[in-house]
Formats: C-alpha cells, sequence, structure tokens
C-alpha cells in the first residue's frame, strides 16, 4: 500500500481506536500521576509535541516532551515514583526510545509504551503497554500513525482527566464527540487537498528548497510537515513557528524560495507576512480557512476547534508528499535505503 492508502484508512482507524479507549487505559487510569515525560523520535516526538498542551489542559499536571537524546538522570532530579514516562515508536523498534524509556524506569518512573504493533521492543520494558492500534502501515513516510498516535495521547489524557475528577463523564462524551467529527469530516477535506494538489503539483516539484510556517497551536504538525516533504521531496526543508519565522529566518528567502504557510486564523499577521515575502518569491502557498484568490491558495472547510484542527491541517501537505515526488522519479513510499536501519544499528530489526 501507499501514502494516500494510509490516508485513506485514517478515518475508520480513529473510530475503532477511540472505541477501543476505555479497555487500552483501564489500568493506567487507576494510577495518580503528578508529571508525564513523553519521548520519542521523528513523527512520534511531533505527536506528542503537537498534543502536549491539550494533555496539560486537561490533566492539570506538568507534561515535557524530549527526544530520547534528552533524556538522562538530570531530567528525573525530583523523586520520579510519581512521574509517567510514555516512550512512542510506531514501529515499536527504536533502540533510542528504548534506552530513553529504560533510564526513566532506573531513575524511579513508571513506564508505559505506545508502539504501533503488538508485542514491540518498548514494550519490554513497559508496566502499562498503550499500543496505537492504527494496523500496519510499511510506507517510510508515516502519515496514518501521525494522526492515530495524537489520538491515542489524546484519548489517554481525557481518559485519565475523568478518572482525576478532572473532567465529567458529560464532558468526556462531549470531546468525544469532537473526535468523532473530525474523523467524519477528514475525507472531505483530503478530497478538497487533492484538488488543491493537482493544480500545484508541477510547480511543487520545481522546489528547490522549501520552509514551512505554522502558528504556535500546530507547531508538532509544522515539523511534521516539514519531515515528511524531507524524506519525500528530498530536498531541503524546514519547518518554523510564525515568530520564530519573522526573528530571523526570513533573511534566507530568495527566488528559489518556497514558502508553505499553515494559517488557522490565529495569527494577524500572516496577510502582512504574505506581502512581504512577495518581494522576494512567488512561490508562497498558504493551507488555511481563508486565504488569496489565487490557485496557490487552499480554502479548505477547515472546523478549526482549538484541539483538534491538527486533524486537518496537514492533511494536505500529506498529499503533496504522496503525489509531487513522483513527478521527481521518487516512490514517496519507499525509503532511499531499506537497509539504513541495519547499518546504522539504530532499530531492532527482523533478520
Amino acid at each position: 500500500m501507499n501514502i494516500e492508502d494510509y490516508m485513506k484508512e485514517t478515518p475508520v482507524k480513529m473510530k475503532e481506536i477511540i472505541q477501543g479507549a476505555d479497555e487500552l487505559f483501564a489500568e493506567v487510569r487507576k494510577e495518580k500521576f503528578s508529571r508525564i515525560v513523553v519521548t520519542g523520535s521523528g513523527t512520534s516526538y511531533h505527536s506528542a509535541a503537537q498534543t502536549k498542551k491539550l494533555m496539560q489542559h486537561f490533566l492539570g499536571i506538568y507534561v515535557d516532551v524530549f527526544y530520547p537524546f534528552q533524556i538522562d538522570k538530570e531530567t528525573f532530579l525530583d523523586d520520579a515514583s510519581k512521574t509517567l514516562l510514555i516512550g512512542i515508536s510506531q514501529g515499536g523498534s527504536s533502540y533510542s526510545t528504548y534506552h530513553a524509556m529504560k533510564t526513566g524506569k532506573e531513575a524511579g518512573c513508571s513506564i508505559a509504551s505506545m508502539a504501533g504493533t503488538e508485542g514491540a521492543l518498548i514494550d519490554e520494558i513497559s508496566d502499562y503497554i498503550l499500543t496505537v492500534r492504527c494496523g500496519e502501515e510499511t510506507a517510510g513516510a508515516k502519515t496514518k500513525g501521525f494522526y492515530c498516535t495524537k489520538l491515542n495521547l489524546t484519548l489517554f489524557a481525557l481518559q485519565l482527566a475523568k478518572s482525576y475528577g478532572r473532567i465529567s463523564a458529560e464532558d468526556y462524551a462531549a470531546e468525544i464527540t469532537q473526535l468523532e467529527a473530525y474523523a467524519d469530516h477528514f475525507l472531505a477535506i483530503y478530497e478538497q487537498s487533492l484538488q488543491w494538489v493537482s493544480q500545484n503539483r508541477e510547480n511543487l516539484a520545481a522546489a528547490k528548497d522549501i520552509r514551512v510556517v505554522g502558528t504556535k497551536e500546530i507547531y508538532g504538525d509544522t515539523l511534521e510537515s516539514a519531515l515528511k516533504l524531507l524524506e519525500t521531496m528530498r530536498i531541503p526543508v524546514t519547518g518554523y513557528e510564525f515568530e520564530e519565522f519573522v526573528h530571523g529566518i526570513y533573511n534566507a528567502v530568495n527566488e528559489d524560495s518556497t514558502i508553505i504557510i499553515l494559517d488557522t486564523g490565529e495569527e494577524g499577521r500572516v496577510e502582512t507576512l504574505i506581502n512581504v515575502l512577495s518581494d522576494w518569491t512567488d512561490h508562497i502557498y498558504v493551507i488555511g480557512k481563508n486565504g488569496r484568490e489565487t490557485p496557490k491558495d487552499l480554502k479548505a472547510d477547515f472546523l478549526n476547534h482549538p484541539f483538534y484542527k491538527t486533524y486537518e491541517y496537514i492533511i494536505p501537505v500529506q498529499l503533496v508528499c504522496a503525489y509531487v515526488p513522483q513527478l521527481k522519479g521518487i516512490d514517496p513510499s519507499t525509503p532511499k535505503d531499506k537497509d539504513f536501519h541495519r547499518k546504522l544499528g539504530s532499530k531492532k530489526l527482523d533478520r
């Protein structure tokens, strides 16, 4: 299967994960934690970074998100007995995530794993196995797993918040209704995005470098957009929060630069930024509910929920990743080197 096939599976898998939440989190929600630490690399890290604010909002406790290499003994200077460390790895085989989880366990943390498969390496060290039941995803550039990992973290937070008395059963049901609405709306945004990609694919295929700029509430999605474009287009791509971009990054924009702006409507200076950058490059694309009257802008029917907009703004970028690289002779579903992780010893692989 390829990227677009997995994307089309996403709303069904989201519904299945929602339906299985009571069972999946039955044990972990019995415990009372004062701190949550989440770790993972790449897409896993971006899932946690995107969900951090939501988790803190509902749980009312500190939530920290770290890359595995950032976790050491100094990460847990205080009593860690009420800290839960969640290790995320969609394939479940990341040695760096495993070793970070081991460090947390030695410091006294409880350990949970969120892998996209049963019987994963990271499950071996875990007190709570919270599998992301998104189903197999063999494409090198993960898409379905990104949505489902964010959803798993969200449901984890909502389940614990209800158990802790932070939200009522009615509040929980209302959040689930919102999440289901996004699952139901997914394919509508998919089709609108597909039309936009079809209109712009030749110009996007000619891009020499890309900057993705997003507002702060979708920072994790901005980072993930840049990673997916880099993995599939195989050109330099970077992602920045809006304020960070205007604090210096703009200096690198020239006539060859392609800019993709994720405009949620939260930042009032987007139009001004577009006007300034338009003096330097013609390759500016805006994804949002509003936008200019130009084929380069995608004006989609985004629902724009404060937390759950994360399930819609990245859809068009992922479809760029699915279709545009093919014009460059690249199969975006296949890594450049299938044997890379064996050579680097970075994952536990089946021999």
